[in-house]
Protein backbone atom coordinates (compact mmCIF):
# COMPACT_ATOMS: atom_id res chain seq x y z
CA UNK A 1 0.00 0.00 0.00
CA UNK A 2 1.56 3.28 -0.86
CA UNK A 3 0.52 6.56 0.20
CA UNK A 4 -0.52 9.17 -2.30
CA UNK A 5 1.29 12.54 -1.91
CA UNK A 6 -0.38 14.82 -4.18
CA UNK A 7 -2.18 16.27 -1.85
CA UNK A 8 -0.95 19.58 0.38
CA UNK A 9 -2.93 21.52 2.94
CA UNK A 10 -1.68 24.84 4.57
CA UNK A 11 -1.00 24.46 7.87
CA UNK A 12 -3.08 26.29 10.57
CA UNK A 13 -1.80 25.82 13.88
CA UNK A 14 -1.22 28.80 15.80
CA UNK A 15 2.42 30.18 17.56
CA UNK A 16 3.95 27.86 21.09
CA UNK A 17 4.23 29.95 23.85
CA UNK A 18 8.18 29.98 23.52
CA UNK A 19 8.80 30.32 20.03
CA UNK A 20 5.94 31.48 17.12
CA UNK A 21 5.63 28.65 14.65
CA UNK A 22 5.99 29.54 11.28
CA UNK A 23 3.22 29.80 8.91
CA UNK A 24 2.67 29.52 5.22
CA UNK A 25 4.59 31.27 2.87
CA UNK A 26 3.60 34.05 0.70
CA UNK A 27 3.80 30.95 -2.06
CA UNK A 28 1.33 29.38 0.80
CA UNK A 29 3.02 26.71 1.59
CA UNK A 30 3.98 25.80 5.20
CA UNK A 31 7.00 24.44 6.38
CA UNK A 32 7.38 20.51 6.73
CA UNK A 33 6.97 18.78 9.46
CA UNK A 34 10.16 17.64 10.22
CA UNK A 35 13.78 18.75 8.38
CA UNK A 36 17.23 18.06 9.16
CA UNK A 37 19.91 20.78 7.90
CA UNK A 38 23.56 19.17 7.75
CA UNK A 39 22.95 17.23 11.39
CA UNK A 40 25.21 15.97 13.39
CA UNK A 41 26.16 14.46 17.11
CA UNK A 42 28.67 13.09 18.31
CA UNK A 43 29.32 11.17 21.80
CA UNK A 44 32.60 11.80 22.74
CA UNK A 45 35.11 11.54 19.67
CA UNK A 46 32.42 9.31 17.85
CA UNK A 47 29.66 10.56 15.22
CA UNK A 48 27.03 8.74 15.83
CA UNK A 49 25.18 10.92 13.08
CA UNK A 50 26.28 13.48 10.50
CA UNK A 51 25.74 15.42 7.46
CA UNK A 52 22.24 14.37 7.83
CA UNK A 53 19.77 16.79 5.84
CA UNK A 54 16.16 15.32 4.51
CA UNK A 55 12.52 16.50 5.19
CA UNK A 56 9.46 14.29 6.02
CA UNK A 57 6.62 16.38 3.81
CA UNK A 58 3.34 16.01 4.08
CA UNK A 59 1.28 13.20 3.13
CA UNK A 60 4.28 10.52 2.86
CA UNK A 61 5.71 7.62 4.75
CA UNK A 62 9.28 8.22 5.57
CA UNK A 63 11.28 4.96 6.02
CA UNK A 64 14.40 5.67 8.43
CA UNK A 65 16.63 2.96 7.77
CA UNK A 66 20.47 2.05 8.72
CA UNK A 67 21.69 -1.23 10.21
CA UNK A 68 22.38 -1.67 14.16
CA UNK A 69 24.28 1.48 16.01
CA UNK A 70 23.93 3.86 12.86
CA UNK A 71 21.80 6.21 14.92
CA UNK A 72 18.17 5.97 13.98
CA UNK A 73 16.81 6.49 17.31
CA UNK A 74 19.72 9.25 18.20
CA UNK A 75 18.04 10.84 15.12
CA UNK A 76 14.34 10.19 16.33
CA UNK A 77 15.68 12.58 19.39
CA UNK A 78 17.32 14.80 18.03
CA UNK A 79 14.76 15.57 15.36
CA UNK A 80 12.39 16.08 18.16
CA UNK A 81 14.52 18.05 20.47
CA UNK A 82 15.32 15.63 23.23
CA UNK A 83 19.01 15.82 22.34
CA UNK A 84 21.09 18.81 20.75
CA UNK A 85 22.58 18.69 18.19
CA UNK A 86 26.15 18.57 18.13
CA UNK A 87 26.27 20.36 14.18
CA UNK A 88 23.59 21.65 12.18
CA UNK A 89 20.02 21.70 13.12
CA UNK A 90 16.59 20.32 13.63
CA UNK A 91 13.33 22.07 12.63
CA UNK A 92 9.92 20.77 13.40
CA UNK A 93 7.03 22.84 11.48
CA UNK A 94 10.22 25.14 10.44
CA UNK A 95 11.28 25.97 14.17
CA UNK A 96 13.71 24.65 16.58
CA UNK A 97 11.92 22.11 18.14
CA UNK A 98 13.85 22.37 21.95
CA UNK A 99 11.74 25.60 22.06
CA UNK A 100 8.61 24.25 20.72
CA UNK A 101 8.08 21.37 23.96
CA UNK A 102 4.11 22.38 24.27
CA UNK A 103 3.49 22.56 20.51
CA UNK A 104 5.36 19.44 18.98
CA UNK A 105 3.76 17.54 21.85
CA UNK A 106 0.23 19.03 20.91
CA UNK A 107 0.99 18.24 16.77
CA UNK A 108 2.63 14.92 17.30
CA UNK A 109 1.86 11.48 17.72
CA UNK A 110 4.61 8.96 19.08
CA UNK A 111 5.35 5.33 19.13
CA UNK A 112 8.39 4.29 20.84
CA UNK A 113 9.83 0.39 20.67
CA UNK A 114 10.02 0.43 24.42
CA UNK A 115 6.22 0.46 24.53
CA UNK A 116 6.20 2.06 28.16
CA UNK A 117 2.95 2.51 29.69
CA UNK A 118 1.52 2.99 33.30
CA UNK A 119 1.42 -0.97 34.04
CA UNK A 120 -0.50 -0.30 37.15
CA UNK A 121 -3.51 1.56 34.95
CA UNK A 122 -6.25 -0.26 33.32
CA UNK A 123 -6.50 0.51 29.27
CA UNK A 124 -9.65 2.75 30.16
CA UNK A 125 -7.70 5.03 33.11
CA UNK A 126 -4.66 4.93 30.56
CA UNK A 127 -7.09 6.81 28.35
CA UNK A 128 -8.29 9.06 30.61
CA UNK A 129 -5.11 10.37 31.37
CA UNK A 130 -3.92 11.04 27.64
CA UNK A 131 -7.67 12.98 27.64
CA UNK A 132 -7.01 15.19 29.77
CA UNK A 133 -3.05 15.80 28.74
CA UNK A 134 -4.66 16.58 25.57
CA UNK A 135 -7.86 18.24 25.91
CA UNK A 136 -10.76 18.70 23.85
CA UNK A 137 -8.32 18.07 21.04
CA UNK A 138 -8.67 14.10 22.09
CA UNK A 139 -10.90 12.36 20.02
CA UNK A 140 -12.61 9.94 22.45
CA UNK A 141 -14.97 8.29 19.71
CA UNK A 142 -12.22 8.21 17.67
CA UNK A 143 -9.81 6.11 20.50
CA UNK A 144 -13.18 4.16 21.22
CA UNK A 145 -13.39 2.76 17.30
CA UNK A 146 -9.76 1.94 17.48
CA UNK A 147 -9.75 0.30 21.01
CA UNK A 148 -12.67 -2.17 19.48
CA UNK A 149 -11.04 -2.64 16.24
CA UNK A 150 -7.74 -3.70 18.33
CA UNK A 151 -9.74 -5.91 20.73
CA UNK A 152 -8.74 -4.17 24.13
CA UNK A 153 -10.71 -4.89 27.00
CA UNK A 154 -11.08 -1.11 28.68
CA UNK A 155 -10.81 -2.97 32.00
CA UNK A 156 -7.33 -4.29 31.06
CA UNK A 157 -4.46 -3.54 33.51
CA UNK A 158 -1.47 -2.63 30.94
CA UNK A 159 1.03 -4.63 32.74
CA UNK A 160 -1.21 -7.99 31.39
CA UNK A 161 -1.17 -6.65 27.89
CA UNK A 162 0.70 -8.54 25.38
CA UNK A 163 3.61 -7.05 22.85
CA UNK A 164 0.64 -6.63 19.91
CA UNK A 165 -1.79 -5.16 22.72
CA UNK A 166 1.05 -2.98 23.92
CA UNK A 167 1.53 -1.35 20.50
CA UNK A 168 -1.90 -1.13 19.46
CA UNK A 169 -2.76 0.39 22.42
CA UNK A 170 0.32 3.05 21.75
CA UNK A 171 -1.07 3.83 18.66
CA UNK A 172 -4.78 4.19 19.46
CA UNK A 173 -3.31 7.04 21.80
CA UNK A 174 -1.17 8.66 19.43
CA UNK A 175 -3.79 8.54 16.61
CA UNK A 176 -6.61 9.69 19.04
CA UNK A 177 -5.29 13.44 19.28
CA UNK A 178 -5.39 13.35 14.90
CA UNK A 179 -2.24 14.81 14.70
CA UNK A 180 0.00 16.21 12.15
CA UNK A 181 2.83 14.33 12.33
CA UNK A 182 3.13 10.43 13.49
CA UNK A 183 6.82 9.66 14.29
CA UNK A 184 7.46 5.71 15.01
CA UNK A 185 10.39 3.86 16.52
CA UNK A 186 10.52 0.37 15.69
CA UNK A 187 7.05 0.19 16.15
CA UNK A 188 6.43 -3.49 14.73
CA UNK A 189 9.73 -4.98 16.53
CA UNK A 190 9.20 -8.22 18.25
CA UNK A 191 5.61 -8.09 16.89
CA UNK A 192 3.88 -11.91 15.21
CA UNK A 193 2.76 -11.60 11.49
CA UNK A 194 -0.95 -10.84 11.95
CA UNK A 195 -0.60 -8.15 14.40
CA UNK A 196 2.27 -6.21 12.31
CA UNK A 197 -0.24 -6.47 9.11
CA UNK A 198 -3.08 -5.14 11.60
CA UNK A 199 -0.78 -2.82 12.74
CA UNK A 200 0.66 -1.61 9.29
CA UNK A 201 -2.59 -1.01 7.83
CA UNK A 202 -3.41 1.80 10.48
CA UNK A 203 -0.15 3.78 10.01
CA UNK A 204 -1.15 3.77 6.38
CA UNK A 205 -4.78 4.61 6.90
CA UNK A 206 -3.39 7.09 9.13
CA UNK A 207 -0.84 8.73 6.77
CA UNK A 208 -3.51 8.81 4.21
CA UNK A 209 -5.54 10.98 6.36
CA UNK A 210 -5.15 15.03 6.25
CA UNK A 211 -2.08 14.49 4.40
CA UNK A 212 -0.15 13.78 7.92
CA UNK A 213 3.54 13.05 7.56
CA UNK A 214 4.96 9.97 8.86
CA UNK A 215 8.47 8.74 10.06
CA UNK A 216 8.53 5.77 10.41
CA UNK A 217 12.12 3.94 11.50
CA UNK A 218 12.37 0.10 10.97
CA UNK A 219 14.84 -2.90 10.11
CA UNK A 220 12.03 -5.07 8.62
CA UNK A 221 12.43 -3.88 4.86
CA UNK A 222 8.96 -5.55 4.01
CA UNK A 223 7.13 -3.29 6.41
CA UNK A 224 9.15 -0.74 4.77
CA UNK A 225 8.03 -2.05 1.12
CA UNK A 226 4.31 -1.86 1.99
CA UNK A 227 3.87 1.18 3.24
CA UNK A 228 6.41 3.83 2.67
CA UNK A 229 7.18 5.96 -0.56
CA UNK A 230 10.10 7.79 0.77
CA UNK A 231 13.83 6.90 2.40
CA UNK A 232 16.14 8.05 4.47
CA UNK A 233 19.45 4.90 4.69
CA UNK A 234 21.45 6.05 7.71
CA UNK A 235 25.10 4.44 6.73
CA UNK A 236 28.60 3.94 8.71
CA UNK A 237 31.34 5.93 7.91
CA UNK A 238 29.38 7.35 4.84
CA UNK A 239 27.03 10.05 3.69
CA UNK A 240 23.30 9.19 4.23
CA UNK A 241 20.76 8.67 1.35
CA UNK A 242 17.80 10.13 0.97
CA UNK A 243 15.11 10.07 -2.05
CA UNK A 244 11.92 8.19 -3.62
CA UNK A 245 12.05 4.63 -1.87
CA UNK A 246 11.80 3.59 -6.06
CA UNK A 247 14.72 5.36 -7.21
CA UNK A 248 16.80 3.86 -4.29
CA UNK A 249 15.60 0.49 -4.98
CA UNK A 250 16.11 0.85 -8.68
CA UNK A 251 19.58 2.68 -8.36
CA UNK A 252 20.82 -1.16 -7.75
CA UNK A 253 21.18 -4.18 -9.68
CA UNK A 254 21.61 -7.89 -8.21
CA UNK A 255 24.10 -9.85 -10.16
CA UNK A 256 24.76 -13.69 -10.72
CA UNK A 257 28.40 -14.06 -12.09
CA UNK A 258 29.47 -18.09 -13.28
CA UNK A 259 33.10 -18.34 -12.64
CA UNK A 260 35.20 -20.48 -15.12
CA UNK A 261 36.48 -23.33 -12.49
CA UNK A 262 36.47 -23.49 -8.72
CA UNK A 263 36.78 -20.21 -6.42
CA UNK A 264 37.93 -22.12 -3.11
CA UNK A 265 36.46 -20.61 -0.31
CA UNK A 266 39.29 -19.42 0.96
CA UNK A 267 40.17 -17.44 -2.00
CA UNK A 268 40.10 -13.35 -1.04
CA UNK A 269 37.28 -11.83 -3.51
CA UNK A 270 38.50 -8.55 -4.89
CA UNK A 271 35.37 -6.78 -5.64
CA UNK A 272 34.10 -3.19 -6.85
CA UNK A 273 34.03 -0.94 -3.87
CA UNK A 274 30.37 -0.65 -4.71
CA UNK A 275 29.56 -4.44 -4.82
CA UNK A 276 28.18 -6.69 -1.73
CA UNK A 277 28.59 -10.00 -2.06
CA UNK A 278 24.99 -11.83 -0.93
CA UNK A 279 25.74 -15.63 -1.44
CA UNK A 280 29.15 -17.14 -2.56
CA UNK A 281 29.10 -20.92 -4.54
CA UNK A 282 32.60 -22.82 -5.32
CA UNK A 283 31.57 -21.94 -9.10
CA UNK A 284 28.90 -18.94 -8.43
CA UNK A 285 28.56 -15.55 -6.90
CA UNK A 286 25.49 -13.65 -6.15
CA UNK A 287 26.22 -9.71 -5.46
CA UNK A 288 24.29 -5.85 -5.22
CA UNK A 289 25.68 -3.67 -6.62
CA UNK A 290 24.55 0.26 -7.10
CA UNK A 291 25.93 2.79 -10.16
CA UNK A 292 26.04 2.19 -13.91
CA UNK A 293 25.65 -1.48 -14.56
CA UNK A 294 28.66 -1.31 -17.64
CA UNK A 295 31.08 -0.08 -15.88
CA UNK A 296 30.20 -2.58 -12.92
CA UNK A 297 30.24 -5.74 -15.05
CA UNK A 298 33.82 -4.21 -16.86
CA UNK A 299 35.26 -4.37 -13.04
CA UNK A 300 34.19 -7.56 -12.18
CA UNK A 301 35.50 -9.10 -15.90
CA UNK A 302 38.99 -7.53 -14.70
CA UNK A 303 38.88 -8.47 -10.96
CA UNK A 304 37.13 -12.30 -11.34
CA UNK A 305 37.35 -15.27 -13.30
CA UNK A 306 34.31 -14.62 -14.78
CA UNK A 307 32.26 -16.96 -17.30
CA UNK A 308 29.00 -15.55 -17.64
CA UNK A 309 27.48 -12.39 -16.25
CA UNK A 310 23.78 -12.57 -15.54
CA UNK A 311 21.84 -9.07 -14.27
CA UNK A 312 18.34 -8.30 -13.07
CA UNK A 313 16.76 -5.72 -11.38
CA UNK A 314 17.27 -5.79 -7.16
CA UNK A 315 14.53 -6.41 -4.62
CA UNK A 316 14.33 -3.87 -1.79
CA UNK A 317 15.56 -5.93 0.40
CA UNK A 318 18.96 -6.47 -1.49
CA UNK A 319 19.19 -2.80 -2.62
CA UNK A 320 19.67 -1.70 0.89
CA UNK A 321 22.25 -4.17 1.56
CA UNK A 322 24.12 -2.34 -0.84
CA UNK A 323 23.10 0.96 0.02
CA UNK A 324 23.33 0.69 3.90
CA UNK A 325 26.41 -1.04 4.13
CA UNK A 326 29.44 0.62 5.60
CA UNK A 327 32.57 2.45 4.66
CA UNK A 328 35.34 0.12 3.81
CA UNK A 329 37.92 0.10 6.60
CA UNK A 330 35.51 1.57 9.03
CA UNK A 331 33.63 4.53 10.32
CA UNK A 332 35.07 7.72 10.47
Amino acid sequence: MKVDVSRKRPDPSPASQTESVPGPTAQGAAPPPLEARNLGRRFGRRWVVRDLSFQVPRGSVTALLGRNGVGKSTTIQLLLGLLDPSEGEARAFGADPRRLRADLFRRTGYVSERRELLEDQSVEGLARIVAELHGPRFDRERFEDLRRRYELDPQARCKTLSKGQRARLLLALALAPSPELLVLDEPTSGLDVLVRDDFLAGIAEAAAEEDRAVLLSSHLIDDVARICDRAVILREGRPPLCGDLEALRASCSRYLVRLKGVLPASASLPLPADAVLLERDPRALTLVAQGACEHLEAELDACLPVAELERRPATLKEAFACLSAPAQGGAS
